[in-house]
């Protein structure tokens, strides 16, 4: 009976650490799909975002969100970072069939939403945000 209270205890404790080591991960760099919205041609699109870090440790992403019912699909690649993966606002280039651009994020401290700014080429900034999502948009 007591090795069976052990036991119990023992995975109990690891459930109890198990959220908090990787909260302890995510919280370095963002990472996942975020949904949310974006401005395009004035209007507010339902959007996609997913970052990953790759090898080097620069952040890097896919996005995509409707316009006028069709789907458009864009890559980024981080521009603006010193490195260290702590930064909570980043500088992105943006790239799609419509051209590219510059995106600055800036993420709440456990990179569970952003809130962005994108421009094409010195044009005024728009808005892009986005928050931990479980679902894709198809």
């Amino acid at each position: 009976m007591t090795a069976t209270i052990s036991w119990t205890a023992a995975i109990l404790l690891a459930a109890t650490f198990a959220p908090a080591a990787m909260a302890g991960e995510t919280s370095r760099a963002p990472s996942g799909t975020y949904c949310g919205q974006l401005s395009s041609a004035g209007v507010l699109s339902d959007a996609q975002t997913h970052f990953e870090t790759d090898a080097s440790g620069t952040v890097i992403g896919k996005y995509m969100f409707s316009d006028q019912g069709n789907a458009v699909e864009g890559e980024l690649a981080e521009t603006g970072d010193d490195g260290d993966g702590s930064d909570l606002t980043r500088t992105f280039m943006w790239r799609d069939k419509y051209g590219y651009g510059q995106l600055v994020v800036t993420f709440t401290p456990d990179f569970s939403e952003f809130t962005g700014r994108w421009n094409a080429g010195g044009s005024d900034f728009l808005p892009w945000n986005g928050r931990r999502c479980m679902q894709t948009i198809s």
